[in-house]
């Protein structure tokens, strides 16, 4: 949990003292006051990374040249403190007065979990949207699997480009022996994700499911499946997007610690495990088939990079047939068992909600309320009305208009 945090010149808050308690806090005010950089502002201390900007320099003040955070947070009766300076030019990180190589270096065992009205287009939106999400997760998981992401991402990259340059030139550099090693290595790698990724579908799926039928009443229910383009055909196909922000080489050295693609000869073991030769060579027949293709369109067509996770209400997806309502439940649900794998493989998260009571109706709201006081979290809540939440707050914070 975060017991206290400094803010100068982030965003609109140019000089903020915060103090935070055990359970449930509540940072008030009218809109435009800051209450979602203050969680923004935990989130990153806590993860590394920002949910609202791609670029860290976005977040300084109009007039500044630098912002500083600086939070301590108690585990089990340990305090770290950490502290990140950002200037134009400039990132300082530190973690009890240590320095670190970048701001993914802090993610690891602080997690944080944040929900916010946007989290729709965890239903909505492209893959892509899904893919970070899982990937995300992954990184809770393991470290090894942080480590595959940010090489698949690697050999994806070089791929790519070896394939845009034999377009435009009719060769490439290092001819077709290094094509075939990238394509080999891309295989590995590839498998590797695939297995990490459904085995992690497979402990989720369940979860999304019994939170949707809470948050429902039951009234109707959900599905989830890890759907592989190379398994199964996806109904869209969207270009690759990788955590770029995450740190995927940082991760990998700070953490610890049913799908539908899979047919009888795709990868599954009878004992329920996943095969990671078969997944290789499956993909390498794959690549092997859509090489004339790549070559032509100067891209790679097929890989965990074209992957969803495919979320059903009855025999439809919800993506194109889920009411507001319906994937607003089923993007809470999401959440909710991301708190349950990181309590599971890190410690408890820091629950920040971002406003997201005031899309709901009351039977909802209570039901994510229960599910709040459930967890046992160290909750914050920024909202403009207070006294409208489903709960009485252990501890109220009130920002003005700057």
């Amino acid at each position: 949990m975060i017991s206290e945090l400094w803010i100068e010149n982030v965003r609109s808050l140019v000089s903020r003292e915060l103090k935070f308690s055990p359970g449930i806090n509540v940072v008030g005010g009218p809109n435009g006051c800051g209450k979602t950089t203050v969680l923004e502002s935990v989130h990153l201390l806590s993860q590394g990374f920002s949910f609202r900007a791609r670029d860290l320099k976005e977040m300084i003040s109009w007039n500044a040249d630098e912002f500083i955070l600086r939070g301590n947070f108690e585990d089990a009766g340990r305090l770290t403190a950490r502290g990140i300076r950002v200037g134009r030019r400039t990132c300082d990180v530190r973690e009890n007065g240590e320095s670190l190589k970048s701001v993914a270096a802090l993610f690891g065992n602080l997690p944080a979990v944040v929900m916010q009205p946007s989290d729709i287009e965890l239903l909505r939106g492209a893959p892509d949207v899904r893919r970070r999400w899982l990937d995300e997760i992954l990184c809770f998981r393991s470290a090894a699997n942080a480590t595959t992401l940010r090489n698949y991402r690697r050999i994806l990259q070089q791929r790519n480009q070896w394939l845009r340059q034999f377009k435009r030139e009719g060769s490439a550099t290092g001819g077709e022996e290094l094509f075939l090693v990238l394509t080999d290595q891309l295989a590995d790698l590839g498998a590797k994700l695939w297995a990490a990724r459904i085995e992690l579908s497979k402990e989720i799926s369940p979860i999304i499911t019994g939170y949707y039928r809470k948050l429902s009443s039951g009234i109707d229910e959900i599905t989830c499946a890890y759907k592989s383009s190379i398994l199964k055909e996806l109904d869209a196909l969207d270009g690759a997007e990788f955590l770029d922000d995450f740190g995927l080489d940082q991760v990998a050295s700070s953490t610890s610690g049913s799908a539908d693609c899979l047919a009888s000869d795709s990868g599954e073991l009878s004992d329920g495990s996943v095969d990671e030769n078969a997944l290789r060579e499956a993909y390498r027949r794959k690549l092997s088939g859509l090489e004339y293709a790549e070559k032509i369109q100067g891209i790679t067509l097929s890989g965990p990079h074209k992957d969803d996770l495919g979320v059903r209400i009855g025999d439809v997806e919800m993506r194109s047939s889920g009411s507001q309502g319906q994937c607003r439940c089923a993007a809470i649900a999401m959440r909710f068992a991301a708190v349950d794998v990181a309590s599971r493989y890190l410690n408890k998260p820091i629950l920040l909600l971002d406003d997201v009571f005031a899309e709901l109706d009351v039977n909802r709201r209570d039901a994510v309320a229960a599910l709040i006081r459930q967890k046992q979290c160290q909750v914050i809540i920024a909202t403009p009305e207070p006294e409208e939440l489903p709960f009485k707050a252990d501890n109220e914070i009130r920002l003005r208009q700057a």
